[in-house]
């Protein structure tokens, strides 16, 4: 799963259309805004993907989205824009899904709720983040929504399946390293947890993760991948 964000301007519509085209997920992330909306963006401030070197958190979603999101990648994608969650969950297909990554901190939970039920798309949905209180917070106020906690290599799988299990929540979702074995992915299922690995975009480490038993893998080029697997 993935936005196809090799090809296309990443967190942007153009890339979630054509994500979910090649894929059977994409996987987004989102900040709060000053005036409490949730903004797609996978950085706290805009200047990279926007060339505007403004804070997500002090700005409103209608300053925002006035800014060029798209340039950067290719002059033909000028006319796109930051969205937000809504607008990503309104454009989500019957039978595909999203994966939120909630940025910041456990404040943004209730927002989340809000927009992710308004949907009517909650049996699409799912969340994880490297925040553990956000994870805590998203597993009580969303019990039916599959929760995961994110963690980037060098953290103890014990520890991480440990605070997962203790919050009910549903799997982990780990950046890619050597370590993640078939044994590590065992002891990931044994706890009743999935696992998911993320940033995957060759070929042989894809085959490697699945033969270990994984859940998924999150890549930027989902589409190019599939080809070099033939799945």
């Amino acid at each position: 799963m993935e936005v196809a964000s090799d090809e296309v301007p990443e967190n942007t519509l153009a890339a979630f259309r054509l994500g979910w085209a090649q894929a059977t997920a994409c996987e987004l992330d989102v900040w709060p805004t000053s005036d409490g909306r949730l903004l797609v963006c996978h950085d706290p401030g805009t200047k990279r993907t926007t060339g505007s070197d403004l804070l997500i958190a002090q700005h409103t979603l209608a300053e925002l989205q006035r800014l060029d999101a798209g340039s950067w990648k290719d002059p033909r994608y000028a006319s796109e824009r930051l969205p937000s969650l809504a607008e990503v969950l309104g454009a989500l297909p019957a039978g595909k899904s999203l994966f939120i990554e909630v940025k910041g901190d456990d404040a943004i939970v209730a927002e989340l709720k809000r927009e992710m039920e308004s949907s009517g798309k909650l049996s699409q949905l799912e969340i994880h983040s490297f925040d553990y209180p956000t994870c805590v917070a998203a597993k009580k106020l969303l019990p039916d929504v599959p929760v995961s906690y994110l963690s980037q290599s060098g953290a103890s799988v014990t520890d991480l399946i440990a605070k997962a299990v203790a919050a009910n929540l549903d799997g982990l979702s780990l950046q890619d390293q050597p370590a993640i074995d078939a044994a590590t992915v065992s002891k990931i299922h044994d706890a009743g947890l999935t696992v998911r690995v993320w940033t995957v975009d060759e070929p042989d480490e894809t085959r490697r993760l699945r033969a270990c038993g994984v859940d998924g893998v999150i890549s930027n080029r989902p589409g190019w991948l599939r080809s070099q697997l033939e799945i």
